[in-house]
């Protein structure tokens, strides 16, 4: 576990950063955004002290899902997978420290005894799935805007040329 200061604005992680540690926030706030190609950053959600962030990618091996960024300057305790599996299975007791909140949302996403886990998980696959939709159409949508403007441009310019010799040889 260590300590980790970072300046507002600054990026904890981004989507596809491999998942090797979980953040506790000690102060400050960190917001947890989907980057959008064509719109910017949109906010999930914000943490605050005491509240814990990234720990269901640590936990089942998958990269980022979204941005973590810190909205004012915060103070983090970083707790790398390895120490996070020692705490949750050989020393149940300093578990606390994640605080209840993380463990309900893991129980919920993780248990295979019940119906409402397997529709949490398809739940979470589910948000997943759409924002991957949005971001790759946003995708789609600013390489055609992009496509238009090439094509857009010569012609406009022609336009202009053409405007500007009428004008020229028909002035008079």
């Amino acid at each position: 576990m260590r300590r980790v200061t970072v300046p507002v604005g600054d990026y904890i992680y981004r989507v596809d950063d491999p998942s090797q540690s979980i953040f506790l926030v000690r102060s400050g706030k960190v917001e947890l955004t989907t980057p959008y190609p064509e719109t910017g950053e949109g906010i999930d959600a914000s943490r605050g002290p005491g509240h814990v962030f990234g720990e269901v990618e640590v936990i089942d091996g998958r990269s980022r899902t979204s941005n973590a960024r810190a909205a004012t300057a915060a103070e983090l305790m970083q707790i790398d997978r390895e120490e996070l599996m020692e705490i949750l299975y050989e020393r149940p007791e300093k578990s606390l420290i994640l605080g209840k909140s993380t463990f309900e949302r893991l129980k919920e996403l993780f248990s295979e005894e019940s119906l409402d886990s397997e529709l949490a998980r398809l739940r979470e696959e589910m948000e997943l799935s759409v924002r991957n939709a949005v971001v790759a159409h946003e995708s789609r949508v600013v390489k055609s805007h992009n496509g238009m403007a090439a094509i857009a441009v010569p012609i406009i310019l022609m336009l202009a040329l053409a405007v500007g010799a009428y004008w020229f040889f028909h002035r008079g």
